[in-house]
């Protein structure tokens, strides 16, 4: 295809998806992600369209310096977009030496503008180094979707190593280059280039929708009140670790709140709600983050613990026990002494099935609750 035909098509289609992405912002806001994509494609049309008056040896400052700054900026704004779904955290320092690394980049870009070979080199640097942080960003994206987040790191590490390339032909070509433009066999790494933006464009709307369905694939394993597994989620959890380990020892907890009907007929039931996230928060930094915890019932909560000896479970039952104690005996203003009793039991999933280690726990829970509350009833099951 001739080139210039393929680089006009190729602005169209950018100025289509930034218009595509602009529609998204609109309906939206609150995802600035989309804004920021939709400049960085105006930015891109913008710096190509100016390029080309390098043809026509017309204006360096416009041709050369906002050219090479609106193609720098346009994957400054990706990377900027990309920060909403990593956990990088882009603190105050670290902001402002982004802000001086890019002002250092347009002063050098604004002072070499008339010379083109070291404007050009600067720009392909840049471009260069922010599309390698730009995969460094997805390495920490909030979502687990490694076929998407590596196709598309591979494609951001594609444009890193063209505009590489490109630096290395304006090394290369240092005394050839003119006003008019760069060496002629740049035209490889210059369609490179514009097909990886293309592409780029392209998939970049599908973070937020990941995102999205992220989002909504949480909020229905969650309990909305606590925040913790709901009774669906934790039982289809239990069932693929018992699947999955069935001669491994794990110690499952049920937990209940002692007196809570009182709680709820003597303050209310929005003090009752309270009462169970103040619990749900104690009981939730108390465990290891890979031990499974949730909200199974009104007040009733619980927990499987894996790779653990049994003296090791029933010392973190009693934790448990005396951490709710200590934490919750103000609940917002009011003095409710919140505790919780424990029904421990240790079982071989191979041995016992999930529903018979439920019932012997939720027997032991009510045998704490019996014998005077607050404390772990515990028994092993596993056979000698």
């Amino acid at each position: 295809m001739h080139l210039p035909t393929l680089i006009v098509i190729t602005l169209l289609v950018n100025i289509m998806i930034g218009f595509y992405l602009y529609v998204l912002y609109q309906r939206r806001p609150k995802d600035r992600c989309f804004k920021l994509w939709a400049l960085s494609c105006a930015c891109f049309v913008a710096g190509g369209s100016t390029a080309a008056l390098r043809e026509y040896d017309l204006w360096p400052f416009v041709s050369f310096f906002i050219s090479d700054l609106l193609l720098v900026s346009a994957p400054v704004l990706v990377l900027l977009g990309l920060l909403q779904f990593s956990r990088f955290r882009f603190t105050k320092s670290k902001r402002q030496r982004s802000y001086c690394l890019y002002g250092l980049t347009v002063f050098f870009m604004l002072a070499a503008h008339q010379h083109p070979a070291l404007i050009s080199l600067v720009a392909a640097l840049a471009i260069a180094f922010t599309f390698a942080l730009a995969a460094f960003l997805l390495k920490k994206s909030t979502f687990n979707e490694p076929i998407y987040t590596r196709t598309l790191q591979v494609i951001f590490l594609l444009h890193s190593v063209t505009m590489l390339s490109q630096a290395t032909l304006i090394i290369l070509h240092w005394g050839s280059i003119e006003i008019a433009g760069l060496p002629g066999n740049t035209i490889y790494t210059l369609l490179s280039h514009i097909v990886l933006t293309t592409v780029t464009a392209l998939l970049l709307p599908w973070l937020s929708f990941l995102k999205l369905e992220r989002k909504l694939t949480l909020k229905s394993q969650r309990d909305g009140l606590t925040r913790l597994a709901n009774r669906e989620y934790f039982l289809n959890q239990a069932e693929r670790y018992w699947r999955e380990n069935p001669h491994q020892a794990v110690a499952l907890l049920m937990i209940d709140i002692d007196h809570f009907k009182a709680v709820n007929d003597r303050f209310g039931h929005s003090s009752g709600d309270i009462a169970i996230r103040s619990v749900a928060s104690v009981l939730s930094r108390s465990l290891r983050s890979h031990d499974l915890i949730g909200r199974v019932g009104g007040e009733e909560f619980a927990a499987i613990l894996t790779n653990l000896d049994f003296a090791t479970a029933k010392e973190v039952g009693d934790r448990l026990c005396q951490q709710v104690e200590d934490n919750c005996k103000m609940v917002g203003q009011l003095q409710l002494n919140i505790t919780i009793s424990i029904g421990l039991v240790e079982v071989i999933p191979a041995q016992h099935s999930i529903s018979a280690a439920f019932k012997v726990a939720d027997d032991f829970l009510y045998q704490s609750k019996r014998s005077g509350r607050n404390k772990v009833t515990t028994q092993s099951l596993i056979s000698q």
